[in-house]
């Protein structure tokens, strides 16, 4: 088959649509290509001549009839897009074939009627993309134990009856103003919250309990530890710092009458629990960023994994378009008319980086730079996941600047 995929970004608020197709042909060699632009589909026409130097077509303005007829065409595809868009005919720019890859941008008509110059709002609007919801697994008085992801050792002191259960507030807030009265003393200025012992506090995709709820063979194994661990098979759990105790979703489950399950779920939850908290926690932060507004500017944000106590890892993200319509071909491409499937995705760039240097600081010092802390295994399965995601970009598109492209979910 002449094309292998086609991935398509959709902007209906800038009119435009990306264009990024994968072929079967090297194109280096001696070949000619007559791309289409029609109202509702593209058409790809592919000659192999190896006679006459290579000619790419521009536009549907450009014609190769005086070299062609309709008959020697080696191979034609067409791609319908009018289930999604209408296309401006002879709107074509950017065009770009390297390899065995095409790319192209292209101009498209309102959706909601008008045309290019104006277009007629829709009165009620919703956002395609919203974070999921959290559901909390522990109900205040009920008898829990919390025991171990990896190999269900009991981690806390017998059963637990939680007294109260509450959402924490976003860690990039001034934590003086969640209060309606000074908690500093002195010159002191830094509030620092500090859990009652049956208190259950969460937020993103980890809980901070009091260490006393906690095993006492547990506590003495990680008395000297940074990162808390099971004591059992040395599994990742959470974090330790001076008042409590932060586990992670994904590394404890919460056990109740001999049924095990994750303390905190979501909405559209993925296979994999690491990588569903992972989603969770950007799509999250993306939302605290907003406050609330639907355009804004770009967000960026950092994934923090604590490895020990002098050594951690950081994700880079930034974020390019939080509510992007992508399109795909729903199935292997067998035929020469292609079928396409539309998803709301968060196309990003992201960076890896297995140390403190000058770009993290100068992310971590920015104001505007929103961040937090990840689990071991988030963090790891995370970066994995948006590395298959990256490979939906053809190759020449995947890096820029040291970053690589990706999509949250596609």
């Amino acid at each position: 088959m002449l094309i292998k995929s086609v991935l398509m970004e959709l902007r209906s608020r800038l009119r435009s649509c990306n264009v990024y197709i994968t072929t079967g042909v090297d194109f280096t060699k001696e070949c000619n290509l007559k791309i289409s632009i029609k109202s509702n589909r593209i058409i790809l026409n592919y000659y192999n001549d190896y006679k006459s130097s290579r000619r790419d077509s521009l536009s549907s303005i450009e014609s190769l009839s005086d070299c062609y007829s309709e008959d020697e065409f080696e191979a034609t595809t067409i791609i319908p897009i009018v289930e999604f868009c209408q296309i401006i005919p002879n709107s074509m720019s950017c065009l770009k074939i390297d390899k065995n890859t095409i790319s192209f941008r292209i101009l498209t008509e309102p959706t909601n009627g008008g045309n290019f110059y104006k277009e007629f709002i829709s009165e009620n609007l919703e956002d395609s993309v919203k974070s999921s919801d959290v559901k909390v697994n522990v109900r205040v008085g009920d008898a829990v134990k919390i025991i171990c992801s990896n190999c269900s050792n009991l981690i806390s002191d017998g059963c637990v009856k939680f007294e109260r259960i509450l959402e924490l507030p976003s860690n990039n807030m001034d934590m003086s103003e969640w209060f309606c009265h000074g908690h500093s003393h002195g010159s002191q200025t830094e509030v620092v919250l500090k859990s009652n012992k049956l208190d259950f506090l969460h937020r993103l995709t980890y809980f901070a309990i009091n260490p006393s709820v906690l095993s006492e063979k547990t506590n003495k194994f990680n008395s000297k530890r940074a990162v808390y661990h099971c004591n059992r098979c040395l599994a990742w759990l959470g974090l330790k710092n001076k008042d409590n105790i932060k586990l992670f979703n994904s590394e404890v489950k919460i056990q109740q009458n001999d049924t095990e399950q994750l303390a905190l779920t979501f909405k559209n939850q993925l296979a994999s629990v690491h990588v569903s908290d992972f989603v969770h926690t950007i799509e999250c932060m993306m939302k605290e960023f907003n406050l609330g507004l639907q355009f804004t500017i770009m967000c960026k944000i950092v994934l923090e994994c604590t490895i020990s106590v002098i050594k951690k890892q950081y994700l880079l993200i930034w974020v390019m378009d939080k509510e992007l319509q992508v399109l795909r071909n729903k199935d292997q491409i067998v035929t020469d008319k292609i079928e396409l499937q539309s998803n709301i995705a968060t196309k990003i760039l992201f960076k890896i980086e297995l140390e403190l240097n000058d770009e993290v600081e100068s992310w971590l010092s920015d104001p505007s730079v929103v961040s937090t802390d990840i689990s071991k295994n988030m963090f790891h399965q995370g970066v994995e996941h948006l590395q298959q995601m990256s490979l939906k970009v053809p190759e020449t598109f995947r890096n820029t600047n040291g970053y690589s492209v990706s999509y949250l979910k596609i």
